[in-house]
């Protein structure tokens, strides 16, 4: 533009005291700049017999500082529209990203105090169940412990049982069935020879056969008593031995259930423990992914808002600039058309 100046006002080829009165006038009047004193410096080589030339070259250079304001203005609110479409759009993502970046920190946080429950609550179902375990194995061995010894006692009782049993048949056949000597002698040696001299029976059989035969019944009533006896015990023993088999049936029974139920909770709890830390593994790679989606928007967000503050520094002086030599051409024009054309 100013090279443009310089031919149109090198064209003209007169100048008069007049007018470079009046564009000094102006130049006083003016703020001195480098344009300024640029544009007077060429107004002061105006020639008038040139003077329509130079008023409508200084009209269009005018026109086109006043487009080039106008250009400035538009460009200016369309940057300005984008950076605030920019700005919001960041805002909104900051704004969204933080909400759930604090509903998944809520989320961890319960999540870990859950995982901290259930792993206090597995510790100690996992105590119970080896104590009922204990207890079941103690319980089992008690148990056979006991039916050994019922076993053992039954089995005392049934062979002393059947010891006066057969007193008592060897009694009542042997001796009480023989009235003669010599069928008992014969009876007895048989008895020696099946059990023995030294049996129990034998010795018995001998002893009690030099009684007289109501001495031998008296014997025999008194063994039948204590076979008698001697059955009750082993029915009281049968008795005892089923009562204490159904009573440890149902308390295993009951410790078993106890057991199940304890290790099915126990299972549950294992699968809701391994579920939340699964959940608690995938809450913290999204919280990675939360912080660093708000570290690179707040970053983004200050270069946009430093590039908008750029640009209305550059619009400020631009504009300024402009407004400028539009105030200087504008003055000139207004010199131009107060002097007489020639």
């Amino acid at each position: 533009m100013r090279i443009a100046i310089l031919l149109v006002l090198i064209a003209i080829s007169s100048t008069t005291e007049t007018h470079i009165t009046a564009i000094k006038q102006l130049r006083e009047k003016t703020r001195i700049t480098p344009f300024s004193d640029y544009f007077y410096g060429m107004l002061e080589l105006h020639q008038s017999s040139k003077l329509g030339e130079v008023v409508t070259i200084v009209q269009s250079m005018l026109d086109k500082l006043i487009a080039a304001s106008g250009a400035n203005e538009a460009e200016h609110s369309s940057q300005q529209a984008n950076y605030e479409q920019q700005i919001s759009k960041l805002e909104n993502t900051l704004e969204t990203t933080e909400s759930e970046l604090s509903s998944v920190n809520q989320q961890i946080n319960d999540l870990t105090s859950d995982l901290s429950s259930l792993t206090q609550s597995l510790s100690f179902q996992g105590q119970q169940l080896l104590l009922l375990s204990n207890q079941i194995t103690q319980l089992s061995d008690n148990h056979q412990e006991e039916v050994r010894a019922s076993e053992e006692k039954f089995n005392n009782n049934s062979r002393y049982l059947a010891a006066v049993q057969e007193v008592l048949r060897f009694l009542s056949d042997t001796l009480l069935g023989n009235t003669s000597l010599i069928e008992r002698e014969r009876a007895i040696e048989a008895a020696k020879q099946s059990l023995g001299d030294k049996h129990p029976i034998s010795l018995m059989i001998q002893m009690t056969s030099q009684y007289d035969d109501n001495t031998i019944r008296r014997v025999i009533t008194k063994l039948e008593g204590i076979a008698q006896n001697v059955q009750e015990r082993l029915d009281a023993i049968n008795t005892s031995s089923n009562n204490s088999e159904q009573q440890y049936q149902t308390l295993r029974s009951q410790f078993e259930t106890t057991y199940s139920n304890l290790d099915k909770d126990k299972q549950f709890n294992q699968r809701q423990a391994t579920a939340k830390d699964n959940d608690l593994a995938s809450a913290k790679r999204r919280q990675q992914e939360l912080q660093e989606l708000i570290s690179t928007s707040q970053e983004l967000l200050d270069q946009t808002r430093i590039a908008q503050d750029n640009e209305n520094t550059s619009y400020t002086s631009k504009r300024s600039h402009i407004s400028e030599e539009i105030s200087i051409v504008q003055s000139a024009l207004d010199l131009l058309s107060q002097l007489p054309a020639q």
